[in-house]
């Protein structure tokens, strides 16, 4: 796994303020996406992964800081964390008050996600579902991304997803491309998570040319006032955007 990651955050920027967790999977399955640099936090060990997630888990205050939404990604889809963290989640949920969940896991899981609706409704907490598709242009999706969703269209996504991963900034993207991606997302979906792409060993390049343009758009100000988008830019270094996990 990867041990220097920062693996809790309060969001008090968004419109949704909530805590984030970064947790430890079993690996991903698909493990293919061109842009994922995460794919190494991981272990085979079930043991090995509840006893970071646990502790993680242990750092959310919940109604003590006035989120009452649970935030929880890891390096694959919530379907590959172990069914003992998934415990942990809820346990947590409930003692410190949360009523809402948010899961990310790619569409191949979809099916899963009404088990998960049932197992956190037993408590009384309501789960949003996010996929990553990073872009509705296909080409550039399944042929340099290789995110696994030939033919799939934002009806299709819609049906199992309240909300949406989208992802801008690597050479070939293209402003109106951008634009076009938001009204899409808009459109069927709840939410938006934008998160502004940087490089990663074999992946494409991080266009900063076109990260530049955007920051210094009347767009990104739209988007910036949107309460359905959430902006992001861990390599933001100097925090100069002061959006999404920037601390």
């Amino acid at each position: 796994m990867i041990h220097d990651l920062i693996r809790y955050q309060l969001d008090n920027l968004s419109s949704l303020k909530r805590e984030h967790v970064l947790l430890v999977s079993l690996g991903c399955s698909w493990g293919k996406c061109a842009f994922c640099d995460y794919q190494d936090d991981k272990s085979s060990s079930v043991l090995a992964c509840d006893a970071v997630n646990k502790k993680v888990l242990a750092e959310v205050r919940g109604k003590d800081v006035g989120a009452s939404c649970l935030d929880v990604t890891c390096s694959a889809s919530y379907t590959e964390l172990p069914f003992t963290t998934m415990n942990y989640i809820r346990n947590t949920c409930v003692e410190k008050g949360i009523t809402t969940v948010i899961l990310e896991g790619h569409y191949i899981y979809r099916e899963s996600n009404k088990f998960f609706t049932d197992f956190f409704g037993s408590c009384g907490i309501d789960v949003l579902f996010r996929c990553g598709v990073e872009t509705f242009d296909e080409s550039i999706r399944e042929k340099r991304l290789n995110k696994g969703l030939p033919g799939v269209t934002p009806e299709d996504l819609a049906k199992y997803y309240q909300w949406i991963n989208l992802m801008y900034g690597m050479e070939g993207q293209t402003f109106e491309q951008l634009k076009k991606d938001i009204e899409i997302g808009l459109k069927h979906f709840k939410r938006i998570n934008l998160s502004i792409y940087t490089t990663v060993p074999g992946g494409p390049a991080r266009d900063v040319d076109a990260i530049s343009a955007f920051y210094n758009s009347d767009f990104y100000k739209e988007l910036l006032s949107n309460t359905q988008v959430d902006i992001f830019d861990e390599w933001d270094e100097g925090n100069d955007h002061v959006v999404g996990h920037d601390d």
